[in-house]
């Protein structure tokens, strides 16, 4: 009766190991013990190679991640200098416009006081004409 190691299942292999050693049962369940061994190393370090691919992919999109983040802090700096440019600007008009009211403030009085001197001018003016001397 021949055996094919490769069609043992566990069960028949567990079996024919209690055989003699020296026996072809002992020595055919041996072989496809060792078959078995050497299938499901060969199937995990296919597994590891796999692994590793997934690995070495993800180590690579981890690096374009972090080139990103690295763009986008720079793109934020940017961003800041940029805001704080406009506030200094904004810093600057706002003095510029305190400092134009403060002229058109002194232009008003001017032209209050202006309009004070031209009144009693125009008083005087018209005294005399009522009151000749």
């Amino acid at each position: 009766m021949a055996i094919d190691p490769v069609d043992l299942d566990l069960k028949d292999i567990a079996e024919a190991l209690n055989h003699p050693e020296g026996g072809e049962r002992y020595q055919k369940a041996k072989a496809a013990f060792t078959y078995r061994q050497m299938k499901g190393q060969i199937e995990t370090f296919e597994q590891q190679q796999i692994a590793i691919e997934v690995q070495r992919e993800a180590t690579g999109v981890q690096k374009a991640a972090i080139a990103v983040q690295k763009e986008a802090l720079n793109v934020q700096k940017a961003a800041a200098a940029a805001e704080a440019k406009a506030a200094d600007a904004s810093i600057i008009g706002a003095k510029a416009a305190e400092r134009n009211a403060k002229y058109m403030l002194a232009s008003v009085i001017v032209a209050a006081i202006a309009a004070v001197f031209s009144a009693v001018a125009t008083g005087l003016s018209l005294w005399g004409v009522v009151h000749p001397r």
